[in-house]
């Protein structure tokens, strides 16, 4: 069996250590590696996948153009227009799904974290459309959207109307979320912290930051409280069903946690 991560850049992504980490807990027969795939090269690498090939996870920039490659897809990726994995179903066809949605879900619920009826969500990108629909699974009818651009804040807005919940969009210069019990920064770090200067927060509100690369992030040492879950929460629980897709067999969540360094 064969499986990989996509994605440009790649060098930075931590799914090789998870995957290669629930191979070795199972002693299975199986490759999970790298490659850097932009935009161009993805059609390409698709087309070249035989049958050892049981799934990919995918990552930036490739989570929304894997959309107009792969016709079967469900309802979450539907919704929310992105794709972190690409696996083969039932009946060995390809097919798409968002295990984002579960990561972000998930890492929150694990974390004890209680859920709030407003969420704030910084940034409007791929993850944050995933961000909304696990908010609403959590539990929240309001939302509160940190945005610039304004075209895919268009589809947050809707998401949001398809999922029932109210949206208010506020501009950087301006993040009033006091009134949010959860924050998700779906924001690179550095571009996170650029905003803190007009970011204000309830002094007891929880954050879950999906920048992991550096951890503590920059915003997770700015956070008024000790509430924060790190980005390596999400990648877990995310790649934990991207496993069970791929292997059919239930993840070594313990394995996987060790490997990129999460305690147990």
């Amino acid at each position: 069996m064969k499986a990989a991560v996509l994605g440009h850049p790649i060098d930075h992504s931590l799914s090789p250590a998870i995957h290669q980490a629930a191979i070795a807990a199972l002693n299975l027969d199986m490759t999970y590696e790298a490659f850097d795939v932009d935009i161009d090269g993805l059609a390409s690498f698709i087309g070249e996948l035989n049958e050892d090939w049981v799934g990919l996870s995918l990552t930036m920039p490739l989570k929304t153009e894997i959309l107009a490659l792969v016709p079967h897809m469900d309802a979450v990726v539907e919704l929310t227009q992105s794709a972190n994995t690409l696996y083969r179903d039932i009946s060995g066809e390809w097919a798409l799904t968002n295990t984002d949605v579960f990561g972000l879900s998930e890492s929150i619920r694990m974390s004890g974290v209680p859920s709030s009826p407003s969420v704030g969500i910084l940034g409007s990108g791929a993850t944050a459309r995933s961000a909304v629909v696990a908010a609403v699974e959590l539990g929240a009818s309001r939302l509160v959207l940190a945005a610039r651009n304004v075209r895919a804040s268009q589809e947050i807005v809707r998401m949001s109307s398809a999922l029932g919940v109210d949206l208010e969009i506020v501009n950087y210069d301006s993040m009033d979320l006091t009134e949010c019990g959860l924050v998700i920064s779906t924001l690179p770090g550095a571009t996170a912290m650029n905003y803190t200067p007009s970011l204000t927060v309830d002094a007891d509100a929880a954050l879950l930051d999906v920048s992991y690369s550096l951890w503590p992030s920059a915003l997770a040492q700015w956070w008024p409280n000790s509430h924060v879950i790190s980005g390596k929460e999400m990648l877990l629980w995310q790649a934990t069903k991207q496993w069970h897709l791929f292997t059919g067999t239930q993840a070594p969540v313990a394995s996987m946690r060790e490997a990129i360094g999460l305690p147990a």
